[in-house]
């Protein structure tokens, strides 16, 4: 992916003002991306309790997703901080 895109779509993640659904896709989206911006961007939103819990959802799943692909999954303090939605869609598809 390219990395202008990459950086839009953290930026997208990111603004709290952004539309939900906008955001829900860029959580999506990122899940192609080996980058560790991109991987530190999805935590912050999987760990955020203000995120609305579809875009949580979202970043979990996305985060598992490349911790299957990559086996850099999160540390165990890293997934003790994921909040309901976000540590459900991380256990679906992280490996192990």
């Amino acid at each position: 992916m390219d990395a202008l895109l990459v950086k839009a779509l953290i930026t997208l993640l990111l603004d709290r003002g952004a539309d939900i659904s906008a955001r829900d896709d860029a959580a999506m989206d990122l899940y192609a991306v080996d980058d560790e911006q991109a991987r530190q961007a999805l935590l912050t939103v999987a760990i955020d309790p203000e995120t609305p819990e579809m875009v949580q959802a979202s970043a979990g799943e996305s985060l598992g997703q490349i911790a299957a692909r990559t086996g850099r999954a999160l540390s165990d303090e890293e997934r003790t901080r994921l909040t309901p939605a976000a540590s459900w869609e991380y256990e679906v598809f992280q490996p192990g």
